[in-house]
């Protein structure tokens, strides 16, 4: 019977010479350049090639992507805008209200049915914010005015 194949054995040490060295070298120059560089990694994909159901090419987006016009559509989970060249990262189910708890939303709907009764009670007006904690800018082009620029109209709110 005849022999089937050769075995051969690899050297022990790692080859050198010239061109060993050389391309170690290149090699070594190539990942210090990358770094350097700060390759980033591959952009994600838009959301006209991530949902084709909902951007259609020729209703709603043309063959680059490119919005038509119209209402932007939202995404299923967290109600946000859908971009067509923008990669949409949903941060999942966001309530719409504070809370869910009903024990907690029915005691904050009593005392401000509360607050408004006493109100009433008193002969005031109610106001929601009576901390008087008002946004900024939502009253700058209000003036005083005084007693003689005003005129008495009967208005029970200004007596």
């Amino acid at each position: 019977m005849r022999a089937k194949g050769t075995i051969v054995t690899l050297p022990d040490k790692e080859p050198s010479g010239f061109l060993v060295d050389e391309a170690k070298r290149l090699q070594q120059q190539r990942q210090e350049r990358k770094i350097v560089s700060g390759a980033k990694p591959p952009s994600p994909p838009p959301n006209w090639k991530c949902y084709p159901m909902i951007f259609v090419v020729g209703k709603n987006i043309d063959e680059h992507g490119n919005w038509k016009g119209g209402r932007l559509p939202r995404c299923r989970k967290c109600q946000g805008n859908l971009p067509p060249r923008e990669h949409h990262v949903c941060p999942g189910f966001q309530p719409m209200f504070p809370t869910t708890d009903p024990e907690e939303c029915s005691a904050n709907w009593e005392a401000r049915r509360e607050m408004i009764r006493e109100a009433k009670r008193n002969g005031t007006f109610y106001d929601e914010n009576e901390s008087g904690d008002y946004c900024e800018g939502e009253d700058d082009d209000w003036v005083e005015c005084e007693d003689d620029d005003c005129e008495d109209d009967g208005d029970p709110i200004w007596e």
